[in-house]
């Protein structure tokens, strides 16, 4: 009895020990786990030699969860801002650069725009640090942020429009429309650069607008578009492709088949429907005819069936060719072997020589022919003066494949 009493009260000590010995772990290990996490959320943006770090290219920014102070209670004081930006100049390497200007980004107000701009400045126009400031710019102060570019180096009038164009449309649009830059001495001296026109500029302002239009109103840009290529912007059929693009964003081409419906019919709606049946064939060219199949029989579906064979080929020839002979003879075969034909004529010229050839309606097998003819002509001259000896073509089309 007693034997059994001490050895339970032996385990029974144990137990206790066990306990208070874990206690103690697990309260020094939460005590550890809460520093590490302070020390995890105080991040360190290096821009400069490590040497260096007590200078203003190296700064401390605490982000812990107990601060009574964050960026989104008050806005940097202008010293702060000056700092930043020192650190934006002074940034080696791409990391150090994009922690920064995200900062810059989340600073930036209408009023210390100019002020922050002088540290992005010596970047180039085509960097997306450079791009997204104005754009940023524009989003909120609108005119204000284009007009600033009149009298910069870089571009800072293109993704300013954009930014406006995406947060304010219509006052954007509004502007650009009623814009007379010969009218106004503040662009003479941007007029005066000798690659600079007005018309050149004109459409530069608007495919910036609509690269801002597209994400959130598609409709409004088509619309914007169709009036700049009445207006003959000949720019509208590239302004044209950032639309089609957009369509394509949420993966389901019956978003594009549909909008597609709502351009009439012109040369800028023949250049679209090619983009748009290309982008289905690159995922599923049989999905692509299915669909031009069911639109009217016109030269803008000669075109879509054009593009999706011209894909297809690329992907697998012999399965595209498989297909066209199939086809009976019509409008549509045409448009085929003239898509396939200017495809693989990269591959084999005189493959494509022989597709171009069996076109037949005359004006577009002509045309093919001069397209394909063209690229034999540089791959393998000797075969190619051979094949248009005994070619028919009409002397302007063998003019245009030798360009003599």
């Amino acid at each position: 009895m007693n034997k059994q009493l001490f050895t339970h009260l032996g385990w029974a000590l144990v137990a206790v020990s066990a306990f208070v010995l874990g206690s103690k772990f697990v309260t020094e290990k939460s005590t550890a786990a809460s520093d590490a996490k302070k020390k995890t959320n105080s991040v360190t943006i290096n821009s400069g030699d490590s040497s260096n770090s007590s200078g203003a290219t190296s700064r401390k920014r605490s982000t812990s969860s107990q601060d009574t102070f964050t960026k989104s209670d008050r806005p940097l004081s202008e010293a702060d801002l000056i700092a930043l930006g020192e650190e934006m100049r002074a940034a080696k390497g791409p990391i150090a650069r994009r922690l920064i200007f995200a900062e810059i980004l989340k600073q930036l107000t209408p009023e210390n725009a100019e002020l922050l701009r002088q540290y992005i400045a010596h970047l180039p126009p085509s960097s997306s640090e450079y791009r997204d400031f104005h754009y940023a710019w524009g989003s909120m102060a609108g005119k204000d942020a284009v007009v600033f570019g009149i009298g910069t180096e870089g571009d800072d009038m293109g993704p300013a429009i954009a930014g406006w164009a995406n947060a304010n449309p219509t006052d954007a649009i509004a502007w650009l429309k009623n814009l007379d830059m010969e009218g106004n001495p503040a662009y003479d001296n941007l007029l005066a650069h000798p690659r600079l026109t007005v018309d050149g500029l004109t459409s530069h302002f608007s495919r910036s607008l609509v690269s801002g239009l597209v994400d959130t109103d598609p409709d409004l840009a088509t619309d914007f578009v169709l009036e700049r290529f009445e207006s003959g912007d000949k720019s509208a059929h590239r302004m044209m492709h950032a639309i089609v693009g957009a369509q394509f964003q949420t993966g389901d081409p019956t978003k594009a088949t549909n909008w597609i419906e709502s351009i009439p019919e012109s040369s800028l709606k023949n250049t679209t429907m090619h983009r748009v049946a290309g982008q289905i064939a690159s995922e599923n060219p049989q999905q692509a005819l299915n669909w031009l199949q069911g639109t009217p029989e016109n030269e803008s579906r000669a075109h879509g069936i054009g593009a999706t064979l011209h894909t297809w080929a690329g992907k697998d020839p012999e399965e595209a060719a498989e297909h066209i002979s199939a086809m009976p003879a019509s409008s549509d075969k045409d448009a085929a072997a003239y898509g396939y034909a200017t495809r693989v004529v990269h591959d084999n010229p005189a493959a494509a020589i022989d597709w171009a050839s069996s076109i037949q309606d005359p004006e577009s097998r002509t045309s093919a022919l001069v397209e394909t003819g063209r690229v034999f002509m540089r791959k393998n001259p000797e075969a190619a003066r051979q094949w248009l000896e005994n070619s028919n073509l009409p002397q302007e089309a063998i003019q245009r494949i030798t360009g003599k």
